[in-house]
């Protein structure tokens, strides 16, 4: 049985191809992983800022407001 290269080559090529389609999933969730992983050290943190919050008697309306422009100054 005697084949061309180029069909190997192109045999090859299709694999990369269809293994990069099934990996990329798996990236993004291993990068979604991640991002989780590190925000769960931050969140008792903001959870117990909020209870605070309430304990002075914001309204939910208040820490609302109070959290965006957290986030807006963040953002600047």
């Amino acid at each position: 049985m005697n084949m061309p290269n180029d069909f190997f080559a192109k045999r090859l090529a299709a694999i990369e191809q269809e293994k990069a389609r099934r990996l990329a999933p798996i990236e993004e969730e291993k990068a979604s992983h991640g991002h989780v992983t590190r925000l769960s050290g931050v969140i008792p943190l903001i959870v117990d800022c909020i209870k605070e919050m309430r304990a002075a008697e914001l309204s939910e309306r208040e820490i609302a407001d109070l959290l965006r422009a957290a986030a807006d100054a963040l953002d600047q």
